[in-house]
């Protein structure tokens, strides 16, 4: 699933190459994923001008100058693509935006697990707080002590499936936690209450860390995931623990990585190092 990463990729790069295009067509393919009919939803975009691109979590906004907000979920398998205008698109498209400047703009969701909403945007606050929402990891107001809170009010949970918790740190996700607890040297099963404050803050640090540096690379295509122009991330072979069984610990203790079930999802950690 895209995390917070590969969706802040997708962001710049529509913040880069489409904001201030006209969409001058809507062609919607499959309208399953859509909170409106296929004709409110034409309706509503056909003839806007893209004002903006945002992420929450790991939702990615498409901001129009009309008033309304695309949130898009891409969930397991979705893409947004660019596209030449006229480009045949795969059976898997959903909606098909044509762009001036001769460009096309392409939802598309091989599991259709995903979604596509439209938001008046001035209702988009209302939305996060529904959604619960915790705090976005690489804003200035998360802190060592807004991580340590989170931990504090769940102390008999296993820590790796509570910070892929949206309403812990919004945006991370399987991969990326994995990857924070093998650098703060922490088990993935851990209790939230036996993590000492310098292990939260080890985390903190993984996260300020990884997190920037999974972006400049485009993220990880560790799966399906392709960036906007359908080129995949860089950062798979920069990952310390991720799908690295039975490979040795790059901290060269001795440690072998390991697979487990935790709290559902499979995760990796080292024999050695996490404790």
């Amino acid at each position: 699933m895209p995390e917070l990463p590969e969706v802040e990729t997708i962001r710049l790069q529509l913040q880069k190459n489409v904001v201030g295009k006209k969409i001058t067509d809507v062609r919607v393919v499959s309208g399953r994923k859509l909170n409106l009919s296929p004709a409110q939803f034409i309706r509503a975009v056909r003839g806007a001008t893209i004002k903006g691109a945002r992420r929450r979590a790991k939702l990615l906004l498409i901001n129009l100058g009309n008033g309304w907000t695309m949130v898009i979920h891409l969930k397991m398998t979705g893409r947004v693509l660019l596209e030449k205008d006229g480009t045949a698109v795969s059976k898997h498209a959903f909606v098909v935006f044509k762009l001036s400047g001769g460009k096309q703009l392409v939802w598309e969701d091989v599991r259709k697990f995903g979604f596509l909403k439209l938001v008046k945007t001035s209702k988009l606050d209302d939305l996060w707080k529904k959604q619960g929402f915790g705090p976005e990891p690489l804003d200035s107001s998360f802190t060592p002590q807004v991580l340590a809170a989170c931990l504090a009010r769940h102390k008999g949970k296993r820590i790796k499936p509570l910070i892929m918790e949206q309403t812990c740190i919004a945006g991370l996700g399987n991969i990326y936690a994995a990857e924070v607890l093998w650098f703060a040297g922490v088990h993935p099963n851990r209790a939230t209450g036996k993590i000492r404050d310098a292990e939260v803050k080890k985390m903190y640090d993984g996260i300020r860390k990884i997190l920037p540096r999974a972006i400049d690379y485009r993220g990880s295509s560790a799966d399906s995931y392709l960036d906007l122009f359908g080129k995949p991330g860089e950062f798979v072979p920069r990952l310390s623990v991720y799908d690295r069984d039975g490979k040795p610990c790059l901290r060269r203790d001795g440690g072998i990585i390991k697979k487990i079930r935790t709290g559902g999802r499979g995760t990796y950690y080292c024999s050695v190092c996490q404790i």
